[in-house]
């Protein structure tokens, strides 16, 4: 699939020409569910044993599966809230701050208000392909945020996200390649990374070797 612009677009999409592909209103092919954050006056509906995806937990989980988050809250927290249990699957947008970056539930659990969550029809949307189509489609996300202080992609946008897409099964294999060709391009980073530790170090003792020679002179 080759698209020039944005896999996701806010309101009508651009009209692209594709055989195997079309634009698809959001949510007619996942459910859109909001997020929130159980009050903090209340410390007893903290610390609990289900998991709560905030803003501090969604740079380390982009682009892959959340199974634990820095905070907890508990049963009393979900029910004295508008906080939401989701189910694993769920594809977490965030929409404020970090905006465009985006995980799925591995693990049943709530969100912040922070999060536009999507619980994809099995039969028509794959997680997967969701959050990589969001993924690509990050900075246009980040041109859609709005705010002096903290931009912000507020829900009328988000309600009219169309996505650019094939049917389930080439959902499904567009997104074990992509897994792939990332998982090379992280190891391949990682290795670059450490080779210029190495090459920074190096510079360090030469440096160092070069002064102490030149104080024997």
């Amino acid at each position: 699939m080759q698209i020039s612009v944005s896999p996701i677009i806010a309101g009508i999409p651009p009209k692209i020409e594709s055989k195997d592909c079309k634009w698809i209103r959001l949510q007619d092919v996942a459910r859109l569910e909001s997020g929130h954050t159980p009050s903090r006056k209340h410390p007893e509906w903290w610390g609990g044993d289900v998991p709560w995806l905030s803003l501090t937990d969604i740079r380390s989980l982009d682009g892959g599966y959340a199974y634990s988050t820095s905070e907890n809250i508990n049963e009393a927290g979900l029910k004295n809230s508008s906080a939401r249990l989701l189910p694993v699957g769920t594809v977490c947008l965030s929409r404020t701050a970090s905006i465009g970056f985006v995980t799925v539930l591995g693990k049943s659990m709530a969100t912040s208000q922070d999060f536009a969550n999507w619980v994809c029809d099995e039969d028509k949307l794959n997680p997967e392909f969701l959050m990589y189509a969001f993924m690509a489609s990050r900075k246009y996300m980040q041109e859609l945020g709005s705010g002096a202080v903290h931009k912000t992609i507020y829900m009328p946008a988000i309600k009219s996200f169309h996505i650019f897409a094939p049917d389930i099964q080439k959902q499904g294999e567009i997104a074990k390649l992509l897994k792939k060709k990332l998982e090379i391009s992280a190891t391949v980073l990682e290795q670059a990374r450490g080779l210029l530790t190495e090459a920074e170090a190096l510079s360090e003792k030469l440096l160092a070797a070069t002064f102490v020679s030149a104080n024997e002179i």
